[in-house]
């Protein structure tokens, strides 16, 4: 069994804003909250857009996964999602997740995620509990997440205009998951592109 999600990959230069960001972020929160405060950052390479988490399958069913997303992908053309903004989930005064923010053409994205669950689920895949949200995770909180709330809030870090970048969306990928100490390791196991616009 492989544990599996389907995702947009992230191009270098926003991997390296986002990282930019991240390092940011870090030093203004250890400053404000101390250097105690428990928080888990994504390796930028590992920052990616989930547009489906399957879970565990066989490896035998990769081949069924992708040609759903072929048939998918036929149907959207490569487009663009501006990435801007910082946000938490589930608020603002005891945050878990802390992410960043998509905007323009995230309807396109959300239309391309639904397709995908559509697809899966006439393969035999159970829906997503949640609805679908866009955003890229950026760190997780993992202890103490109420001083950093605080911190977040006391040093305005959420509210400061933040325009990073794009997100190209020319393909769409199967990603194997590997939980390991340091985090999860992820691999793509095949890339599906889109129609050229």
């Amino acid at each position: 069994m492989i544990r599996t999600f389907v995702a947009v990959e992230l191009e270098a230069p926003l991997r390296q804003a986002l990282a930019q960001v991240q390092a940011t972020l870090r030093s203004r929160l250890e400053q404000a909250a101390g250097s105690d405060v428990r928080i888990q950052w994504v390796r930028p390479e590992s920052i990616h857009q989930t547009l489906k988490f399957i879970g565990d399958i066989p490896e035998d069913r990769v081949p069924d996964v992708r040609a759903a997303l072929a048939r998918v992908a036929g149907g959207h053309g490569r487009f663009t999602v501006g990435v801007e903004g910082l946000g938490v989930f589930p608020d603002a005064r005891a945050p878990r997740v802390l992410w960043a923010g998509l905007t323009v053409h995230v309807d396109a994205l959300k239309r391309l995620a639904a397709d995908i669950e559509t697809a899966l689920g006439a393969i035999g895949f159970a829906p997503e509990a949640k609805p679908f949200n866009p955003h890229l995770t950026l760190a997780r909180i993992k202890e103490r997440s109420r001083d950093v709330g605080r911190a977040l809030s006391d040093e305005n870090m959420l509210a400061q205009d933040t325009k990073l970048g794009a997100l190209t969306v020319a393909a769409v990928s199967l990603m194997k998951s590997d939980l390991q100490r340091s985090g999860s390791v992820y691999t793509r196991l095949c890339a599906v592109p889109l129609k050229e616009a």
